[in-house]
Formats: structure tokens, C-alpha cells, sequence
């Protein structure tokens, strides 16, 4: 395969507030050396018609499917516009409205020229809002970060991660088991990213960025949904704890910023949850179930996390 193909840029189509903005980064990336595969999940939107806009401009296939999936289980419409692809070496799911800055491409390429080790490339990111105006600069990665300080970092704050960000590359991804799956692929991207970068670090691409937006109207960003995402985060951190044990890699994290970093994850479910009710999630964790004083200081935590909520510390 050719140089002109290692690459595919997978996006998920339904919105098309910003589709347009998106494919034009698209085309004004100074490396051409992409496929741009959309997979439509059956949009209420003419999603076609904005793609056929750039059909000069870039090298697209555009497929339309019968049913939404998204709407159901967003790792299955992730997974079917992936098998749109035709074998790249490479592929970044992307989002359709999210933007490249112009070398994005290029400098992934020149990075491969020096390290063509890595299973998982990154793009550094910037949120912007929905005039994609700077809301918030992210801290750069390191060059390589491996998948236990990336866990580390990202649960701590020092670093963001979004799935838009990350290259994978293909062989790896199948071997590994492709997209870690849990509901509303919440906290997928994280876990997807560290089984792919578990053999090698994640090579981060200097001078790179992606500007991942926050308009308001992303899967994330739904109160309603609140109780899934803790569920689904609940999935994630059982998850984590056979990641590490199974792999021989000591979690990166001392005891208490452990238990707290589950916990606050609870947190966001009161005042809707009672107390009582968030203290019996506690036994859907495998840390807290098999561990009685662990679970003993989550209590103790909730009570002072539901104390300074209550009294506004």
C-alpha cells in the first residue's frame, strides 16, 4: 500500500451545524494523503448534500445507512463506519464538528518518517465553542506518555483526551479487540486508548492540534443522560481494575486519590440520588466490594463530598 493511503479519517455523521467547517479543514490540510470515509446514521439532516460539496476537494465516500445506531449504541455506528474503510493503515476516528488545524496530517506523516513504533498517535486539542471561539487551551502531552500515566493524568486533570485526537493503527487495534465497549461509549475513548498503548506509549505529535468543540449539544453533554454516564463510568472503572491486575502494571495511583477518583464519579448523581443510594454503588466496584475498608473510607467520603456540597465549602 502506498504512502497516499496509510491513512483513514473515519467520521460519524448526524449533526450538520458544523459539517461544513469540518470538511473544510479537511481539504485545507497541506497533506492530502488521507481518505475521508462518512458514515450517515440515517440523519434527519441532508448530511449528502454538504459532502457532495467536497467531492472535488477530497477524497470521500459517503454512505448513507438505513437505521440509527448512534441514538442506541455509538461504539456499533463507530465500529460500521470503520468497515467503510478499505484497509489503511491508519485511522482517526474523527467527529463532524470538529476541526484540523492545517499541518495535522503532514506533521503525522513526518513523525512516522522518525518513529513508526507506536500503535496510538496523538493530536494535541483546544476546546473551542460553537463559533469556534477559544474556550479552553489543554495541556500538551509529553512526546511519548505510556497507558498508565495517561490514565493517571487524565483523572488528575493535568491532561484532556477526546476520541477526535487519536490515531490508531489498524493492525493493533483488530489484535486488541477493537472498541472497548460501554454504554454511550462513555469513557471508551479511554479505554480504547490505553489496551492500544499498552506495548507501546502513545507518540504525541508536536505542533498538532485538534480543536474538539463544545456547543452544547454533544452525547456528554445531556443531563438527562447523568445516571448512564455514572453507570457507564462505574463499567469503566471495574474495567480498569483487570486492565492493570491482567497486564502486571501497579495502578498509578496511591490508595486514597484511588477511591477518590471513583467516587467523585458518583458524586455527580446527588442531589439525585440519596446518600444511601450512592453508598450502594459502591458494591458495583470491585475496588469497594472486595475491599471492606476501602469501602468504609468511600463512605466516609461521600459524607464529606454531600457536606460541602450541601453547605456550599
Amino acid at each position: 500500500m502506498n504512502k497516499a493511503t496509510r491513512l483513514a479519517i473515519i467520521i460519524p455523521a448526524y449533526k450538520t451545524e458544523f459539517l461544513r467547517e469540518t470538511l473544510e479543514s479537511l481539504a485545507n490540510q497541506s497533506c492530502k494523503q488521507f481518505n475521508v470515509y462518512i458514515g450517515d446514521d440515517c440523519s434527519p439532516n441532508d448530511v449528502q448534500s454538504i459532502v457532495d460539496e467536497y467531492a472535488a476537494k477530497l477524497p470521500i465516500a459517503y454512505r448513507r445507512f438505513d437505521s440509527n445506531l448512534g441514538g442506541k449504541d455509538l461504539i456499533a455506528q463507530w465500529q460500521r463506519c470503520l468497515e467503510m474503510s478499505r484497509g489503511e493503515e491508519f485511522f482517526c476516528m474523527f467527529s463532524d464538528d470538529d476541526v484540523m488545524l492545517p499541518q495535522n496530517v503532514e506533521l503525522f506523516y513526518k513523525k512516522l518518517e522518525s518513529d513508526d513504533q507506536s500503535d496510538v498517535y496523538h493530536f494535541d486539542i483546544d476546546i473551542v465553542d460553537s463559533n469556534t471561539r477559544l474556550r479552553k487551551h489543554r495541556r500538551d502531552f509529553p512526546e511519548y506518555i505510556t497507558a498508565a500515566k495517561f490514565f493517571k493524568w487524565l483523572y488528575l486533570g493535568k491532561i484532556n483526551a477526546r476520541m477526535p485526537e487519536f490515531i490508531f493503527r489498524r493492525q493493533a487495534f483488530d489484535a486488541n479487540g477493537g472498541f472497548v465497549h460501554f454504554d454511550l461509549a462513555y469513557r471508551s475513548d479511554n479505554a480504547t486508548v490505553m489496551i492500544n498503548a499498552t506495548r507501546n506509549p502513545i507518540c504525541s505529535i508536536k505542533g498538532s492540534r485538534v480543536l474538539w468543540r463544545d456547543s452544547g449539544t454533544n452525547v456528554s453533554s445531556h443531563p438527562a443522560l447523568k445516571e448512564r454516564k455514572v453507570m457507564a463510568s462505574i463499567d469503566f472503572f471495574n474495567w480498569l481494575e483487570d486492565y492493570f491486575r491482567d497486564n502486571g502494571i501497579k495502578y498509578p495511583m496511591s490508595p486514597v486519590p484511588h477511591m477518590k477518583t471513583y467516587v467523585r464519579e458518583l458524586m455527580v448523581l446527588y442531589p439525585m440520588f440519596k446518600r444511601a443510594e450512592i453508598e450502594q454503588l459502591l458494591d458495583r466496584i470491585s475496588l469497594f466490594r472486595d475491599n471492606p475498608g476501602m469501602k468504609l473510607l468511600g463512605k466516609m467520603y461521600i459524607v464529606r463530598k454531600i457536606f460541602k456540597k450541601r453547605y456550599n465549602i
